[in-house]
């Protein structure tokens, strides 16, 4: 009757994606301050790198450099893969927390996620008679049944 809810998955995957994206924009800068050297050396204005290591003068180094750029614009993909997979994951879980709430509660129309604590959610709950009510419901992990806490008048629970 009720569809399970998935607490870790999109939280886990934005903050993986956030890591991602942001290790993906050192690479790319250590790897554009790479290509100017390069630049600078070709042009022979090696003083403004002085003291700096002789990897650039390798013959290899503009292929490395290359190299350096397309992972970090890979690891850059990956880490907003992961922040738009985790977005989309947070959007799915908030309608089905709030398919689960209303099927439960038919006197409920909206819920309006605030804050999670755990598997207890604090939300901003919409009735059929228009009234908004802040109350803290407990979504069973397993098979994601809402139980609502305290008491509720305007819903019929006491």
């Amino acid at each position: 009757m009720f569809e399970p809810l998935d607490f870790q998955t999109p939280q886990l995957a934005a903050a993986i994606g956030v890591v991602f994206a942001v290790a993906g924009a050192a690479i790319l800068a250590h790897a554009a301050w790479r290509a100017r050297r390069l630049k600078a050396w070709r042009e022979g204005d090696t003083a403004r790198f002085e003291g700096t290591d002789s990897r650039g003068e390798r013959p290899n180094a503009p292929r490395d450099v290359r190299i350096e750029t397309i992972a970090a614009v890979a690891v850059i993909v990956l880490g907003f893969g992961g922040i738009i997979y985790g977005m989309v994951g947070q959007t799915q879980q908030n309608a089905v927390l709030e398919s689960n709430t209303t099927a439960k509660y038919p006197q409920i129309q909206e819920v309006d996620p605030e804050q999670w604590r755990g598997n207890l959610l604090e939300a901003e709950v919409t009735t059929t008679h228009g009234d908004e009510l802040y109350m803290r419901i407990h979504f069973d992990p397993d098979t994601g049944e809402p139980m609502i806490q305290g008491e509720y008048p305007e819903l019929g629970i006491e």
